[in-house]
């Protein structure tokens, strides 16, 4: 049987040695390893959105209404109509064409 003392330093040399090697393996992680594979790459930021309307829906996917331009071509408005058809607001003015100023 070895001494107690031997059996200490041992035990201090095992824990220097555990210590050491998971040091050792967290740093070869870090820095051998390759780097993560995305699935995709990040989608541009959309500056401009287009459309001819805007349909919104409930979370059921039910049509609540829908935000578009007016039928009539000499008051260039937006409106909102509800799923019937009807007219529920329309904005506070009309622009008129650059041609009809």
């Amino acid at each position: 049987m070895l001494g107690s003392g031997v059996y200490s330093v041992m035990q201090k040399l095992n824990f220097t040695l555990m210590l050491a090697a998971g040091l050792l393996g967290g740093l070869l992680s870090r820095y051998v390893t390759p780097a993560r594979v995305l699935a995709q790459a990040p989608l541009p930021v959309t500056k401009e959105l287009s459309a001819q309307s805007f349909v919104l829906t409930d979370e059921t996917g039910n049509i609540i209404g829908a935000f578009k331009p007016s039928a009539d071509p000499n008051h260039r408005t937006v409106v909102f109509v509800d799923r019937n058809g009807r007219e529920t607001w329309r904005a506070g003015y009309s622009v008129k064409a650059l041609s009809e100023k």
